[in-house]
């Protein structure tokens, strides 16, 4: 039991420690998206603060989803008057689902309907205990995901094809390594490599986006 716990010890050290975000914009408006408890949501949205307008949440599960206290505003430029991007960051807090409205008014019109309005639904997924995942991106652009189970000690590789390897933890000097003999995952800093014998199959750097889709984040 020592033994088992200090290999899911090291194993967690090794993995990569990275904060994904899912990132969207005005496109994004109406959109469904599943994110894990340990991922976040950043909607960034142009407008112009010297108008008079700004972006405000409307409606949202508080319960499910927390959004930073203020928006973070970014400006165009320095010259007077430039409108900007307005970045709204929301963090899961329990599994569920919730719908998400902001509007962009002037705070002080009651009456008057706001001039846009961006929209979208959320939900968060009950967590899989021991269970962490990661993608990497190729040089050409192709995404391979690493689902790491820490309880059994191993990894599946799913390549951009669609096959999949799953290989258990293996000793390593630096990284995390997982290898059947064969076949060889190997996470170092970032960088995803999988090798059949000593050939390079495939080499990737950790993607921190939503430049795929929605994956649950280290």
């Amino acid at each position: 039991m020592l033994m088992r716990s200090l290999c899911i010890s090291v194993m967690l050290a090794l993995l990569p420690a990275v904060v994904q975000a899912l990132e969207l914009t005005e496109r994004d408006s109406g959109r469904s998206v599943s994110v894990p408890l340990a991922e976040t949501v950043t909607v960034t949205l142009a407008g112009n603060p010297t108008t008079g307008y700004i972006w405000e949440p409307a409606a949202m599960e508080r319960e499910i989803l927390v959004m930073d206290p203020e928006p973070s505003f970014a400006p165009d430029s320095f010259l007077t008057g430039a409108g900007g991007k307005f970045t709204f960051r929301f963090t899961p807090r329990k599994p569920g689902k919730t719908s998400v409205k902001l509007i962009y008014h002037r705070p002080w019109e009651k009456d008057a309907p706001p001039l846009q309005t961006f929209t979208l639904t959320v939900s968060v997924p009950t967590a899989k205990p021991g269970m962490t995942s990661a993608r990497y991106r190729s040089a050409s652009g192709e995404v391979l995901t690493a689902s790491f189970d820490l309880n059994a000690q191993r990894v599946t590789v799913t390549f951009p094809d669609g096959r999949k390897v799953t290989l258990p933890l293996a000793v390593s000097a630096s990284g995390a390594r997982f290898c059947d003999g064969t076949e060889t995952f190997w996470e170092h800093q970032g960088t995803g490599r999988f090798f059949k014998g000593e050939t390079l199959l495939f080499q990737g750097t950790l993607v921190t986006s939503d430049e795929v889709s929605p994956q649950p984040r280290l």
